[in-house]
């Protein structure tokens, strides 16, 4: 009779257990839905993801993924583009494999083809990640037009990407054009995903642009500080200091971003032009400011 009663009472007691554990699930789940807009497409994604036919799509496709990657590694492109071609027929919501795929076309000379690929991925979000790969890269090729028909075409997709609303208002800071879009935008992805140095860098370089260096240092100094191998911001925070009159500090960070990059065009340029004038100060007699 005891037994009984001890077996009832632990499962009443595993019942209550479980029923605490799906409440709070619930709760939490009813929380962050609600929080905010952000918290809700997140959710979504998860609940997305988490259905049992996108993980078999995902399992069977991380096979060519694999493969497609040790075949890039070995610059095989025809063999990669086979394989994600594979890797996107079986898993078509896949953004690695058409990020890659759209790649793969690219360093093959098919511009062309890799826009009408990505043109026709079916996934608003996917499409947008596989654009985002061609604007990112227009605006490496300094093809400002074409990168920001590009951007725009992404936050068609994807208002609240972070990625694209930094890249392109750090690409317009570039150029010193349209500041306010520029700020705005990044501003925006800092309240999506407000702990990234690249993104504070980019509000740091707005600054920069309007001629506000301390503001500007404020940023950038944070930026660097969490990401100190980042010879762009090494490059950005040399560039402030100059700016700030502070020849000796701008000298160091130019050096640390050539040190990081010794490829870097703008830092070895500005690093040149520094080191020489202070050549010919102290052939004046003058000495560096600190």
């Amino acid at each position: 009779m005891n037994w009984r009663r001890q077996t009832e009472r632990r499962h009443l007691a595993s019942y209550f257990v479980c029923a605490i554990v799906i409440a709070a699930f619930v709760i939490a789940t009813w929380w962050i839905y609600t929080r905010n807009e952000a918290s809700q497409m997140w959710w979504r994604e998860v609940k997305q993801q988490l259905e049992p036919s996108r993980i078999q799509q995902r399992l069977r496709a991380t096979r060519y993924l694999q493969d497609a990657q040790q075949a890039i590694a070995n610059q095989d492109w025809g063999k990669a583009e086979q394989l994600l071609r594979q890797a996107t027929k079986v898993d078509p919501h896949n953004r690695e494999a058409w990020q890659l795929l759209t790649t793969v076309l690219v360093r093959q000379n098919r511009w062309d083809e890799a826009k009408e690929l990505v043109s026709g991925i079916p996934d608003r979000k996917v499409k947008a990640e596989a654009l985002l790969v061609l604007a990112d890269i227009a605006y490496l090729r300094r093809d400002w037009k074409e990168a920001e028909a590009i951007y725009k075409q992404v936050l068609e997709l994807d208002p609240n990407n972070a990625t694209a609303l930094n890249n392109y208002g750090y690409m317009l800071a570039e150029l010193g054009e349209k500041l306010d879009e520029a700020e705005a935008m990044i501003r925006k992805a800092l309240k999506i995903r407000p702990n990234e140095p690249a993104f504070w860098d980019s509000l740091g370089w707005v600054y920069y642009q309007r001629g506000k260096y301390k503001e500007a240092l404020r940023w950038v100094e944070k930026a660097v500080k969490a990401a100190p191998n980042d010879a762009e911001l090494r490059y950005h925070l040399g560039m402030i200091f100059w700016k700030l009159g502070e020849r000796e500090k701008a000298l160091r960070e130019l050096r640390e971003a050539v040190k990081i990059d010794p490829g870097h065009p703008q830092a070895n340029e500005a690093l040149e032009q520094l080191e020489q004038e202070e050549k010919e100060r102290e052939m004046k007699g003058e000495t560096i400011q600190t």
